[in-house]
């Protein structure tokens, strides 16, 4: 048990709860400073979550991945890695309340969990495992992006709001989330075909886990072709980035908790 961990969970909580209203009171009062709040609020919280993934990784020797709590902790770190990463290099600003509201769900429903460090199976015990699970979740944090960006498409177009990025700019936002989510996937499922080659000499396997997997790829394959075709620019390719991130949320969760596979969650 690390008992600092959870004050630094509580830390992060914090700091993206006043951030989310600092980007809601920055919405209504049209105020930059409350938005530049905002943001020095989300990379603080992203700190302490950073500390807090290091010491656990530090403590356990391996990336502490392998229950529920492991890994929509790493989720919400690497969902909100992706914000700042968007935040930093486009400002986008107000569309940080949908990644807020995101990420705090993903916290407020590991705070009931058992954050003890998990047993490490001889199997997962491999740099394979390491760089499968983080191209895996650097993917679906991409794909979450994207929902969120994909709502706000549909809510700008809606309120034509001058406080919220452009339909233009918010399109191409979601366009590069989903290259960059679909690239990171795609080199997940390599590592994770050689590591299953390695242990246990198959490179797919046709478990509902890597069935749903595979779903997952084709999916954002088709929506990286689908920004070429006219009918699914605009509406259709943020309707497309909303139901993308239903199907990778039953992938992860869905079937992790509901259904025997090889990837169980506890």
């Amino acid at each position: 048990m690390i008992s600092y961990q959870i004050p630094l969970l509580y830390l992060a909580l914090a700091c993206y709860l006043l951030a989310g209203a600092g980007y809601l009171a920055a919405f209504f009062g049209r105020r930059r400073k409350l938005a530049f709040g905002a943001r020095i609020l989300v990379v603080t919280g992203w700190l302490s979550q950073t500390l807090c993934l290091g010491l656990r990784w530090q403590a356990a020797g391996f990336l502490p991945v392998t229950n529920l709590f492991s890994t929509q902790f790493f989720f919400s770190w690497a969902l909100v890695s992706t914000y700042i990463y968007f935040d930093l290099r486009y400002r986008i600003g107000a569309a940080g309340l949908f990644v807020m509201f995101v990420n705090l769900l993903l916290i407020f429903s590991i705070l009931p969990r058992d954050p003890k460090l998990p047993v490490l199976i001889p199997s997962l015990d491999t740099p394979l495992f390491t760089l499968h699970i983080i191209f895996s979740f650097t993917g679906y944090a991409m794909f979450a992006m994207a929902f969120s960006l994909g709502a706000l498409y549909l809510w700008q177009r809606r309120a034509d709001s001058a406080r919220l990025p452009s339909l233009t700019d918010l399109r191409k936002l979601n366009e590069e989330a989903i290259l960059i989510g679909f690239l990171c996937f795609t080199v997940c499922m390599v590592f994770g075909g050689i590591w299953a080659w390695i242990a246990w000499g198959t490179w797919f396997s046709w478990n509902i886990k890597s069935l749903w997997s595979f779903i997952v790829w084709l999916f954002y394959a088709g929506m990286c072709h689908a920004k070429f075709v006219r009918r699914w620019q605009g509406t259709g390719y943020a309707l497309l980035s909303i139901a993308g991130f239903g199907v990778v949320l039953f992938t992860y969760l869905g079937i992790g908790l509901l259904l025997e596979s090889n990837h169980p969650l506890e």
